[in-house]
């Protein structure tokens, strides 16, 4: 036996106060959430450039160009008319196929409104000379001949920190940096394999530099093959969509919010990374912990280094009580030193089981509430553990099932399409065929079609782009992805909690 459900599309908000379900159209009608309360609004955003002479022009360029409208390119075939109108009954059967035009697919791709003071986003780049480092090709030619990959990325990565901190360290700084690699740094020096299942990933290892500087301000890397459209790319207003939001977003500004999730609640998502790896049978893990709240304002928490034995253990690491504790505690405290106040709800998403007291030291579901006790009695909790298990359903044409499509087989496993054919843009955005997720253990008060409900609106909250939704939330993916951050920052160094610095 099968039930089936679909749940409402989340509606996010924007500016005045503006509800819609679509980020692109929304943005383009009202622009930013940020618009509506003072301090989350950037009227402008100061950017400083690292590159080579090249790149730094061409990345100009780009900041020019993203600040007029950018028209969509996107296009798609479609038939009109009817073999059966009264108009060609008498036609020979020759002229019966109606014919095809070329139209522009609008919905999926918006024309982009440009980011400047006057358009919807009431915000524009600032440029200055003072806020640029060049690199000197000599010196990079220098560093990209070295035999040893490792010592290559290394050192192009002090060469890029000393040039970050000759920004940020002098006033005033700008809201952010580009940091606009060549070619030849793409080619030869993106990623070496250390130990393990540790990489050195210049990216990560940057982001993880540019957070140590006295002053840290966020980065964002772009490719000079990117710049200079060398790649297969998205098309070009589409780019501008993604990279000016997340631009506006990294200088502190809240591109949108959704209506759905409750201000009160804490959302929390828990994942495990290598910190290192000394040999097949002992590694050197940490937790992280993601916590977002209603305005979609992360904080990035790692936990204290800890010893897991896969062989003995099992493959997916587990806290201890004391542990488990210890990163909730941290946590919520930061959550209220954002907002001022202690949350009344705590939602943990896991893609493993939390362990009970039946594996002794490691109970991760007493640790977690001593945690959550200690720092406020009362607040409420669901534990959930979330999972793609491979159960998929199929639906007649030639879409799969409709985001939101909420299942519930025989046995109380509940199941929900995240991504799937999008009934607003008329279309299943993706190429692969999507598979829902289904609760696979919960530990709390919530039913699972109100988990779900709020597992989808986190699917919108990706603010790294610009499209209608992820197929993951952003508690789950982010969580995950920080953890290659995470590797790069030295066990004795402290990261920053903000999540605008690891996008």
């Amino acid at each position: 036996m099968i039930d089936i459900d679909l749940l409402q599309e989340p509606k996010l908000q924007f500016g005045d106060y503006f509800e819609y379900e679509d980020t692109k159209a929304g943005l383009a009608e009202f622009g930013p959430f940020g618009k509506n309360l003072p301090g989350l609004h950037k009227p402008e955003i100061k950017i400083g450039i690292i590159g080579t002479g090249e790149t730094i022009t061409l990345t100009q360029e780009w900041l020019e160009r993203c600040s007029s409208p950018i028209e969509s390119q996107n296009i798609k075939v479609v038939r009109t008319g009817s073999p059966f109108d009264e108009s060609s009954f008498f036609q020979n059967d020759r002229e019966l196929d109606p014919p095809e035009i070329v139209r522009m697919n609008k919905i999926l791709n918006r024309d982009f409104v440009g980011f400047n003071p006057e358009s919807s986003f009431q915000s524009c780049f600032r440029l200055n000379p003072r806020w640029e480092r060049r690199l000197d090709p000599r010196e990079l030619k220098t560093i990209l001949d070295i035999q040893d990959k490792k010592q290559r990325i290394l050192k192009l990565v002090d060469l890029i920190e000393e040039k970050l901190a000759s920004i940020t360290e002098n006033s005033p700084a700008p809201d952010l940096v580009i940091i606009a690699v060549t070619s030849e740094i793409e080619d030869l020096a993106d990623t070496v394999r250390v130990s393990g299942s540790f990489y050195l990933n210049l990216r990560h290892a940057i982001k993880a530099r540019a957070m140590s500087q006295k002053k840290a301000i966020p980065v964002q890397l772009i490719r000079a093959s990117t710049l200079q459209e060398k790649r297969d790319l998205q098309e070009v207003a589409t780019r501008a969509w993604n990279f000016c939001t997340a631009q506006y977003y990294k200088a502190d500004g809240i591109p949108w919010r959704p209506t759905s999730l409750d201000a009160d609640t804490c959302y929390i998502g828990m994942s495990f990374y290598v910190a290192q790896e000394r040999d097949q049978k002992l590694s050197m893990r940490s937790s992280i912990a993601l916590a977002f709240d209603f305005l979609g304002q992360g904080l990035i928490l790692r936990g204290d280094e800890f010893e897991w034995d896969k062989d003995a253990q099992g493959r997916t690491p587990h806290l201890t009580h004391n542990d488990a504790s210890q990163l909730i505690q941290k946590t919520l405290k930061e959550f209220i030193n954002l907002r001022g106040i202690p949350p009344k709800r705590v939602v943990i998403h896991k893609s493993s089981e939390f362990w009970g007291a039946e594996h002794g030291t490691h109970n991760e579901v007493d640790g977690l509430y001593d945690g959550i006790d200690r720092v406020y009695r009362g607040i409420e909790t669901d534990f959930v553990t979330l999972r793609q298990t491979g159960v998929r359903l199929f639906r007649e044409g030639m879409y799969p099932p409709l985001r939101g499509t909420y299942f519930v087989l025989e046995g109380n496993n509940h199941f929900l399409y995240t991504m799937g054919y999008i009934p607003f843009l008329e279309t299943y955005p993706q190429s692969y065929v999507p598979e829902p997720w289904q609760i696979t253990q919960h530990i709390g008060g919530s039913s699972p079609k109100e988990l779900f409900r709020e597992i989808l609106a986190l699917t919108k909250m990706n603010f790294n782009n610009c499209s209608f939704a992820d197929g993951t939330p952003i508690t789950v993916s982010f969580s995950r992805k920080i953890g290659e951050v995470m590797k790069h920052i030295p066990l004795d160094g402290k990261p920053i909690p903000q999540y605008r610095f690891y996008m």
